[in-house]
């Protein structure tokens, strides 16, 4: 580009100082716009602005105005400017000129020190040639009276006292030049860190605005630009109220931002992104019960046994099956203002990772305006900003799989009447104005329904007995053993209300022809559901009792089932997680 005529050299201007219109911080990424007011004349101008950041990405850049001027060229440039003709840091200016006034300083007492030995050098050389007088060939020998001893002494007395002042002078001086010499000593040690190890050449981001003007005007323009290194994550405080049997979601915003621009007095928008699935409950694994084989030495017994242990092999896969998709699953109060819904942006390429949610389901994406002005520095430490409060009204319930922890979850369904989009994040759960946990939230849309972990309920109390079990032998020839099992579970309520809770417990499973579980209680009508009340069986072999409790009511529920099985036969457990 040829270099125009009417080129303003103070047209030229910082990214950083440039005032901060908005900031719009999605998922992995952030869109800054900042706003420049120069004075054109007439003709062409260019305006630059410089010291963009590192982590910019240039295709993004793009330019809007007010004024009576034309945008005819926007453009980005990396240039490779000397090291001595490249702007130094406003540290490093403070750094050099606290180091010139120090210099200065010891300049001057170093002149001090100067006079001082000039007049110490004065002293002793009147000294000499006052002990001189009368040694002369000419000279008159001095009277030797008492007067005579009282001027040597006053003399002596005089150049002592002048000394010692002088010699006061110099010492006092040099403490002060060698506290300055350590201080300059430091200051350049500190210079050296920030300046840091630099090439020949320094880089240098720069976007060139040229202006076609047909009259001097002001014009203000406003540069947006995107960059990596920012993102954001929700996160909730979840306020339950039983008394009104209300519940309140405070909704924030997590932003960290490492991009070399700080974010003064921004106005904020917050970007919906693709979320991943988390959860709370304890998952209940289903029981499986093979025969357990025994190595032989026999060829022959070892080749027919390696057929079997086939089924070993099965659980093994579908076990790592589990491992691997759990291993998915695992990764991951102000007003707000909902501005648009829109389909989800085209990604930018990162060159810095954050810990944000996994992707697992698509939803809805939006952009939050946050009322309130922020200022989010380019620290890399997580800003909390607040977006909303949802006022919702839940259903609560309590389930509990004492097996695996014998404690009663406060579980709440709540349709999302808002038009908040809720992002897998972090919560934390108070009850009654008391904390009780920590927790996760799944991905909601508007007007979908989900489950809400409230913590353990400490007035339900839930008391796992152990496992009583029978073991009995029949057959002459063949002999059958059979063993009989009994689980009882104690659910109690310490409320003064009647409350809902699903208990779930484990009937295991056979993997094998030889083994035959049967369940004795409850009574389960496996060929008309509908017929069962209060309790199912799932396909994963749980048994779902749907309790009613009334206020102190304490119940006891009985899973008693039996195992058949080959007498010779040692029979192993393994636990596994099915879908």
């Amino acid at each position: 580009m040829e270099k125009k005529e009417n080129v303003n050299e103070d047209d030229t201007f910082v990214s950083s100082e440039c005032a901060v219109k908005k900031v719009t911080v999605y998922s992995d990424r952030a869109e800054v716009c900042r706003l420049i007011e120069a004075d054109v004349k007439k003709g062409v101008n260019e305006i630059v602005l410089k010291q963009l950041p590192k982590c910019i990405d240039p295709d993004s850049i793009r330019v809007e105005g007010k004024g009576s001027a034309t945008i005819a060229e926007v453009s980005y440039q990396m240039k490779y400017l000397p090291k001595d003709e490249a702007e130094i840091t406003h540290q490093e200016k403070e750094l050099t000129d606290k180091i010139e006034s120090l210099k200065k300083e010891k300049d001057e007492l170093d002149a001090k020190l100067g006079v001082i030995g000039k007049q110490t050098e004065v002293l002793d050389n009147f000294a000499k040639t006052a002990s001189n007088v009368g040694s002369t060939k000419n000279a008159t020998p001095p009277v030797l009276d008492s007067s005579f001893f009282k001027g040597v002494g006053e003399f002596l007395q005089l150049i002592g006292d002048q000394g010692n002042t002088l010699a006061s002078d110099r010492l006092d001086i040099e403490r002060q030049v060698t506290v300055l010499n350590d201080k300059i000593t430091a200051a350049n040690e500190n210079l050296n860190k920030l300046r840091g190890p630099r090439t020949n050449l320094q880089e240098s981001r720069e976007c060139t605005i040229v202006l076609e003007c047909e009259e001097k005007t002001k014009v203000l323009l406003t540069v947006s630009y995107v960059v990596t290194r920012a993102a954001w994550i929700p996160s909730y405080d979840i306020r339950m109220f039983t008394a009104e049997g209300t519940m309140k979601i405070f909704y924030y915003g997590q932003i960290k931002q490492s991009t070399g621009e700080d974010w003064n007095d921004a106005k904020l928008f917050l970007s919906t992104a693709t979320p991943s699935v988390g959860g709370v409950v304890p998952e209940l694994s289903v029981q499986l019960l093979s025969v357990k084989y025994k190595y032989a030495s026999a060829r022959g017994k070892a080749r027919g046994r390696s057929m079997r242990r086939g089924h070993t092999l099965d659980g093994d896969l579908s076990h790592r099956v589990y491992l691997e998709a759990t291993g998915l699953a695992d990764g991951g109060g102000g007003e707000m203002c909902l501005l648009e819904r829109s389909s989800d942006l085209d990604q930018v390429q990162t060159d810095v990772s954050y810990a944000t949610s996994q992707v697992n389901e698509s939803t809805t994406s939006a952009t939050y305006e946050i009322a309130r002005q922020s200022s989010i520095p380019s620290d890399d430490v997580a800003h909390k900003v607040s977006v909303g409060i949802l006022d919702l009204k839940p259903k609560l319930e309590y389930i509990t799989m004492p097996k695996t922890v014998p404690h009663a979850f406060l579980r709440a369904r709540i349709t999302n009447t808002s038009q908040f989009t809720l992002l897998p994040g972090s919560t934390s759960i108070f009850l009654d104005n008391s904390f009780v946990a920590k927790a996760k939230i799944k991905a909601v849309s508007p007007g979908e329904e989900f489950e809400c972990s409230l913590g353990v309920d400490p007035a339900v109390r839930v008391t796992y007995k152990p496992l009583s079990k029978f073991r009995e032998s029949s057959g002459i020839f063949s002999k059958t053993a059979c063993t009989k099992y009994k689980q009882v579970t104690e659910v109690k309520n310490s409320h003064d209300y009647a409350i809902s809770v699903e208990l779930r417990d484990q009937l295991p499973r056979s993997s094998d022809e030889k083994i035959k579980v049967t369940l004795i209680e409850p009574t389960i009508d496996m060929k008309h559901p509908e017929k069962n009340q209060d309790v199912s069986l799932t396909k994963n072999n749980h048994v779902v009792w749907q309790l009613k409790l009334d206020k102190q009511e304490t119940r006891e529920i009985t899973l008693r089932y039996s195992v058949e099985h080959p007498a010779s036969e040692e029979i192993e457990s393994k636990e596994v997680f099915q879908d």
